[in-house]
């Protein structure tokens, strides 16, 4: 029997889990598809120096990247569908620093038949409560190319319920499809994101000033 995953958040229908390093290393050619290359492309690019290669994806590369989250250069989560009980994607938070408090967010479905269904917004959301409300981070950050449909329809559709603002965009910072493009950077302050109910009773409440001060 496989062991249990060790389940770190749950939304309505996915879960953030910890990665396994087997199963993680072993799913290495599901990310030379290259329409989910360009969705990780600008996210990994900040993984760590040891995980910047240029593709095809190979079992090496995901163990560097493995060896990354272990060594907290990264924190490495595996997208499960609830029901199911399928692992479908990934998450990351990359460049953590302090005192910024900032982070890069990446998300990606592996799958065409499992994307458009909101499963990687819904883990999007959970790794922000996870990165604001666990972690105490102040802000994120996506980037994701611009050819890249799924994400930047996402975004837009979803992401900015939860606050996500789009604040530029780089010129010719991705390579994907045999030609440079261009990126498009998305913020998410702390103070934006509403309280999410995976998490909300971690948020330290908002102190607000007694009245006639």
């Amino acid at each position: 029997m496989a062991p249990r995953p060790a389940v770190i958040l749950e939304g309505e229908r996915v879960a953030l889990v910890a990665p396994a390093r087997e199963a993680f290393v072993e799913r290495w050619p599901e990310l030379n598809d290259p329409s989910l290359g360009v969705a990780l492309g600008a996210g990994t690019s900040a993984l760590s120096p040891s995980a910047r290669v240029m593709p095809p994806v190979t079992r090496e590369h995901r163990e560097a990247v493995y060896e990354a989250h272990v060594n907290r250069e990264i924190l490495a989560f595996e997208l499960w569908v609830r029901e199911d009980g399928r692992c479908v994607g990934e998450a990351y938070l990359a460049g953590i620093s302090w005192p910024r408090g900032g982070a890069d967010l990446t998300v990606a479905v592996y799958a065409p038949d499992d994307r458009g269904r909101g499963l990687g917004s819904e883990g999007a959301a959970l790794l922000c409560a996870y990165a604001f409300d666990g972690l105490g981070l102040n802000r994120l950050s996506a980037r994701f190319g611009r050819e890249n449909a799924p994400a930047a329809q996402a975004v837009r559709s979803s992401g900015t319920g939860y606050g996500w603002r789009e604040v530029g965009y780089e010129r010719g910072a991705q390579w994907g499809f045999g030609r440079r493009l261009d990126v498009e950077v998305w913020e998410l302050l702390r103070g934006d994101f509403p309280p999410h109910p995976a998490t909300e009773a971690l948020r330290e409440p908002v102190t607000t000033a007694p009245a006639g001060a």
